[in-house]
């Protein structure tokens, strides 16, 4: 059987008083091992703004969502040739440029 889990969380932002205390717990837990570093586990956005990564919600850049295909729906960014042919370098994915230091205030977002 192929289990896949995903977790999240949701929080009252009537309460946030954005100091990140959640992402840099978070951040801990999930980071504890060499190389790992530079990850962050936990996206504290507002909107409006450009997301988290930059612009992550452009469906046609990163080719994220659904596609109708003879009507039955397949996710754009899988499939056996696909998943083969990226399995090393994936070039949908964001870049270390697209993700910011979580303090960086993007004024004109």
């Amino acid at each position: 059987m192929d289990i896949r889990s995903q977790i999240s969380m949701v929080f009252h932002l009537d309460k946030c008083i954005g100091c990140h205390t959640c992402s840099i717990a978070c951040k801990n837990i999930w980071t504890d091992r060499k190389g790992t570093e530079y990850m962050w586990w936990n996206n504290v956005e507002t909107k409006p703004g450009g997301g988290y990564p930059t612009q992550w919600e452009d469906q046609e850049k990163y080719q994220g969502g659904w596609k109708k295909e003879n009507e039955n729906l397949k996710l754009k960014s899988t499939g056996k040739g696909k998943i083969i042919a990226n399995i090393f370098h994936n070039p949908h994915q964001p870049t270390m440029d697209d993700y910011y230091e979580p303090w960086t205030y993007k004024y004109e977002d």
